[in-house]
This record gives structure tokens, C-alpha cells and sequence, in this order.
């Protein structure tokens, strides 16, 4: 029951971004008629809410886990309830910005905290399985605009839902334990698992992650996680404009294609789940990147459209959820501390910027190239993050967050220098 609520609580940050991203998907061809939004605007509105990863990461190494916790969904809620009642771009735009400062900002807090309560031996399974309340999101964000599609705009009451949603989150985090391991980093708890030494292995500072020899790995996992990024978010964020577009006429069967492939991606993390601590991290990351880049390269090579993109998507989503899980945890399990939450910001960060160019550029990419070749682009974007991951991506199964920390490097080169 220790382990459980903490994860729970903590993963609901990633059902919000779920059910956020995915109302906004299917709505924005609404919006963009009813506002008279240009494809730019349209872009600009997609990807606002993905940023803020940075400021609350480097803050929760600061000032801790806990207090942020409720902070940062406060955020969520307050533009949530502003972009409902946005009446022009310019206060949808502002309020999803804002909107995303706390969601984003959301990522690094929640990873670090499930991976700092988890136990070692199944580590993974937590970190997998907190991650697939985001596709749990987008499920019910589909139920939300079936059931209110019939209303005039929508919209603003899916968006009204899930800032509702978020209320009792905000309120069960005030309650959350600070994590054991934040305290003994800053020398508040001192226990023969929990010290000083054993946390911060070495790092006297957060600068410390942006020189040799911490700043190759912070690079690696930042590249990755971004060119996952560019097609994940490029693709997923206009699945519904893309069923509209190739493959059904009908408002309905969007949705339910959306459904079904919201079904493929937990389906996916199902498996992952199983397999993420007997497989290890290393062999589910490069299976999930290869997969996308072939599933990619072989739909734009064949010109897949119709009533098979639904099969296709769902098999895509849930190869890429294997992916997607490592990419994002994997910071928090390979540095210190004193420096998690940072690093996980950061790599956050980088992301988000592919993931915005990804669905900037995707609507235009597929009116200038067309959609099968935009499939392929992607494709390749995919298949570099698997050469990368291939040559930097170290095993962590099993293993307590202690032992693997790269922390250890700069004891080992301090040592050294004795």
C-alpha cells in the first residue's frame, strides 16, 4: 500500500496529459471552423501545451517532490477552465501555453517520484505501467466527446471535464509522502539504505550534468527521446484529422477508430509491462524504435490509407508505447539524486521540442509531400534514435537506483585524480 498510492497519485498526471492531447486533437477541426483559424494557428494550438518540463524539474531537486506535486496540475486546472471559455486564438493560445507549463512540467515530478518509491526488482513494471494512464486518457477523452458531440461547442465542456478531473488529483497529492531519497540527498534522512553519499555519488550541483562526463549521457537520452518525440507526437496528435482525411467520412467512426487505437496502445503496454523487467530496458527500447521505423517506412512505401489505417495505427501505437515507456523513465533511473528530476526536465525538454515540431510541421509536411512520404520521414527520424540508443542505452534492470547511478563516474574520476 506504500508503493501503491505514490503511484497511483503520481500517475494521474499522465492520465490528464493523455485525455488533454487527445480532446485537443479531435476538437481542433472543430475549433479551427468556428474561429476561423488559419493551419498556422492550428499548428500553434496543437503543440502549446507541450513545455514547462525544465522549470518544475530543476525546481523539485531544489525545493523537493512533494511540494510541487499539486502545484504543478493547478496549472492544468486553472487553464483548463480558460481555454473552455476561450473566444478567439489569441485566449486559446495563451491559455494552452500556460496550460502546458503545468502539464509538461508534471512529467519529470511524477517519473521521478515513481521511480524513487518503486522497489528495484520491479522497478520497471511501475514506471511502465504509470506511464499507460496516458492512453487510459485518451480512451475517456473519446467516451467524453461522444457523449457530448451533439452539444453546440463541444468542445468547451470536454474541456471544462477534465480540468474537473484533475480537482480530487490535486488534492490527494497534498497528502503524499516526501520521497525518502530527495530527503537523504539533502541530508534529512540518514539511514543505512538512505544517505547523503549514496544519493548524490559525487554531484556537488545541477552544473554539474552539463559537463564531462555526465553531459554525453544527458545528450544521448535527450536525443532519442526527442526524435521518438517528432514522430510519436507528430502522428498521434492527428490521428483523428488523419482518419477524417484517408479513411472515414463520419464524426462516429473517427472516434471510435480513435478508440481502437487507444485499445492498441494499451494493449502494448500490456505486454511491456511483463516483459520491461525479464526482457530488460534495453531490448524493449530497441524493439519498440524498430518497429515504429519499419511499421513507418513500409505504410509510406505501400501508400496505406482507408479502413487499414486503424490496424495499422493500432499496431504502430503499441510497439511505439514500448518505446515511449524507456524513453521517458529512463533518466530517472541512470542519474543521482540530487540531479533526477533535473535531468529528467531536461531530456523532457528537448523532447517537447520535437514533439512541437513534429505537429507544427506535420499538417504542412503532408499538404507539400503528402502523407505517405510524411510516414516515411518519420520513419527515418525513428530509425536514428535506434542507432543512437543502440550505442549509448545501458541495462538498469533490477538494479537499485544507487547502483546504476552515473553519479559513481565522477567518484571514480575524483578518485582518480588522488
Amino acid at each position: 500500500m506504500q508503493k501503491i498510492r505514490p503511484f497511483f497519485v503520481s500517475s494521474a498526471g499522465f492520465f490528464l496529459d493523455g485525455y488533454d492531447l487527445s480532446v485537443i486533437s479531435f476538437a481542433l477541426y472543430f475549433i479551427a471552423q468556428e474561429m476561423k483559424l488559419s493551419s498556422s494557428q492550428e499548428g500553434l494550438v496543437s503543440s502549446a501545451s507541450l513545455i514547462g518540463a525544465l522549470l518544475f524539474g530543476f525546481l523539485a531537486d531544489k525545493v523537493g517532490r512533494k511540494k510541487l506535486m499539486g502545484v504543478d496540475l493547478v496549472f492544468f486546472m486553472t487553464f483548463g477552465i480558460t481555454s473552455a471559455f476561450s473566444q478567439n486564438f489569441t485566449q486559446l493560445f495563451i491559455s494552452r501555453l500556460l496550460l502546458g507549463i503545468g502539464i509538461g512540467g508534471d512529467y519529470p515530478i511524477s517519473s521521478t517520484i515513481i521511480s524513487e518509491f518503486s522497489p528495484a526488482v520491479n522497478r520497471g513494471k511501475y514506471l511502465v505501467a504509470s506511464i499507460s494512464l496516458y492512453w487510459v486518457g485518451t480512451l475517456v477523452a473519446s467516451i467524453a466527446n461522444l457523449a457530448f458531440l451533439s452539444l453546440y461547442e463541444f468542445w468547451r465542456y470536454t474541456f471544462l471535464l477534465g480540468a474537473l478531473i484533475s480537482l480530487p488529483i490535486i488534492l490527494l497529492r497534498i497528502k503524499l509522502d516526501e520521497s525518502p531519497r530527495w530527503l537523504a540527498s539533502k541530508g534529512m534522512l540518514v539511514t543505512e539504505k538512505f544517505n547523503p553519499l549514496a544519493e548524490n555519488k559525487g554531484i556537488n550541483g545541477i552544473k554539474e550534468l552539463f559537463e564531462n562526463p555526465l553531459l554525453p549521457y544527458v545528450l544521448a537520452v535527450s536525443i532519442v527521446w526527442f526524435l521518438f518525440d517528432v514522430a510519436s507526437y507528430g502522428i498521434g496528435l492527428y490521428y483523428p484529422l488523419v482518419l477524417r482525411e484517408f479513411a472515414f467520412p463520419s464524426n462516429v467512426e473517427v472516434l471510435y477508430g480513435t478508440m481502437a487505437i487507444s485499445g492498441g496502445a494499451l494493449l502494448g503496454y500490456l505486454i511491456a509491462v511483463s516483459a520491461i523487467d525479464s526482457l530488460g530496458r534495453r531490448k524493449v527500447l530497441l524493439t519498440g524504435l524498430g518497429g515504429m521505423a519499419f511499421l513507418l517506412i513500409i505504410g509510406g512505401i505501400t501508400k496505406i490509407g482507408g479502413f487499414l489505417l486503424v490496424p495499422y495505427f493500432m499496431t504502430f501505437v503499441a510497439l511505439e508505447q514500448w518505446a515511449g515507456a524507456v524513453t521517458l523513465f529512463y533518466p530517472t533511473e541512470i542519474f543521482p539524486t540530487s540531479v533526477r528530476s533535473t535531468a529528467q526536465g531536461f531530456a523532457t525538454s528537448v523532447s517537447r521540442i520535437g514533439a512541437i515540431l513534429g505537429v507544427y510541421f506535420f499538417p504542412s509536411m503532408v499538404s507539400s509531400v503528402g502523407f505517405s512520404t510524411s510516414l516515411i520521414i518519420f520513419g527515418i527520424t525513428s530509425t536514428l534514435a535506434l542507432a543512437i540508443s543502440f550505442l549509448t542505452y545501458k541495462e538498469t534492470r533490477k538494479k537499485e537506483l544507487e547502483e546504476i547511478s552515473l553519479g559513481k563516474i565522477i567518484l571514480i574520476n575524483n578518485n582518480n585524480k588522488k
